[in-house]
C-alpha cells in the first residue's frame, strides 16, 4: 500500500545555541564567523550569544554573523575578574531567554570558553606575588569553572528536546608541555583541561554531554604580538618572531573552522585534548 505525501511525517527541526566568550576580537570573532558560515549546510537554525567586555565590538561581530540561518545576541560588560555569580548569572539568563523562544523539535547547546588573558611573560615562577597569582587564577580559572558548572547544570535540566550538550575549552600546547616564563598561563590551561576531563568522566553514561579541549596553535593575532614583545626567554622570542616573519602562525579563521567542524561532526572523544596540528599537520621546516 502506498502512502500519500500528505501522510508523511513532517521534517524534524533543529536549533543550535552557542555561547562564545571573548567574542569581540581575535579567535573569538573568528569562531562566531565560522559558526555562522557553517549554518547554511548544517540543517539547523543557529543562535549565537556573544559574551565579552566591549558592547560596540560585540555588536559589530554579531552584525557580521547575522543571516537567514543565524541570529546573534550580546551580553556585554562582562569582566572575568568580577564576582563569578554575577557574570555567570547574566549569561545564563540570556541562554534561558533564547531557549524559551525556540520552537525546534531538537536543540543542541554549546559553550565555547575562549576568553582569557596571558600572564606576565617576563617573569619566572619565583618572581610571582601572591596578589598576582590570586588575580590571574580568578580571571582565567574561577570564571571558567563557574560558567562551566552553571551551563552544565542548566543544560542537563532543560528538557528532553536538548540532545547535545558541549563545552569546548580553548586550550594550548602549554597545558601539556612546559615552557619557561609561562608558569601561570600553563598551569591554568592545564587546570581547565583537567576540569573538562573530569566532566567527561562524570557524564560518561550521558550520551548528550561531551567536552573538548582544543589547542588552536600559535595564532596570528594581537595576543601573539604581545608574546613576542614581552616573553623573557630569548629562544622562544626568536622562535615566535621567526614564525611571524615566515608566516607560519596559524590564521584564526582556519583554526576556528577546524574547531567548528569538530563540534558539528560530533565524533571527538569526550574530554579529549586536540591540537590544531593533529588535524592540519605541522608546518614545513624553514
Amino acid at each position: 500500500m502506498s502512502t500519500s505525501n500528505d501522510d508523511a511525517a513532517p521534517p524534524v527541526s533543529r536549533a543550535h545555541v552557542f555561547i562564545v566568550t571573548g567574542a569581540n576580537r581575535g579567535l573569538g570573532r573568528s569562531i562566531v564567523r565560522l559558526i555562522a558560515e557553517r549554518a547554511g549546510s548544517s540543517g539547523e537554525s543557529r543562535h549565537v550569544i556573544l559574551v565579552g567586555r566591549d558592547r560596540r565590538g560585540l555588536e559589530a561581530v554579531g552584525a557580521e554573523a547575522e543571516s537567514s540561518h543565524t541570529r546573534t545576541y550580546v551580553v556585554a560588560g562582562i569582566e572575568l575578574g568580577d564576582v563569578a555569580g554575577e557574570t555567570t548569572g547574566r549569561i545564563m539568563d540570556k541562554l534561558d531567554s533564547v531557549l524559551q523562544t525556540l520552537t525546534a523539535d531538537k536543540v543542541f547547546l554549546t559553550l565555547v570558553q575562549n576568553a582569557g588573558t596571558i600572564s606576565d611573560l617576563s617573569k619566572t615562577v619565583d618572581q610571582y606575588t601572591e596578589d598576582e597569582v590570586a588575580g590571574y587564577t580568578a580571571v582565567n580559572f574561577v570564571s571558567f569553572a563557574a560558567l562551566t558548572a552553571r551551563f552544565l547544570s542548566y543544560a542537563k535540566g532543560a528538557g528532553p528536546r536538548v540532545e547535545r550538550i558541549a563545552v569546548a575549552n580553548i586550550s594550548s600546547l602549554l597545558a601539556i608541555v612546559p615552557f619557561a616564563n609561562w608558569g601561570l598561563y600553563a598551569a591554568v590551561k592545564a587546570a581547565r583541561d583537567q576540569l573538562l576531563k573530569v566532566v567527561a568522566a562524570e557524564n560518561a553514561a550521558d550520551p548528550r554531554v561531551r567536552t573538548l579541549n582544543y589547542a588552536p596553535g600559535p595564532l596570528d593575532n594581537d595576543m601573539q604580538a604581545e608574546v613576542r614583545a614581552s616573553i623573557g626567554d630569548g629562544e622562544q622570542r626568536k622562535a615566535y618572531s621567526d614564525m611571524h616573519t615566515q608566516k607560519k602562525l596559524v590564521n584564526t579563521d582556519v583554526t576556528a573552522g577546524i574547531l567548528c567542524k569538530l563540534l558539528d561532526d560530533w565524533t571527538f572523544e569526550s574530554g579529549a585534548h586536540i591540537d590544531v596540528y593533529d588535524i592540519m599537520g605541522q608546518p614545513p621546516a624553514a
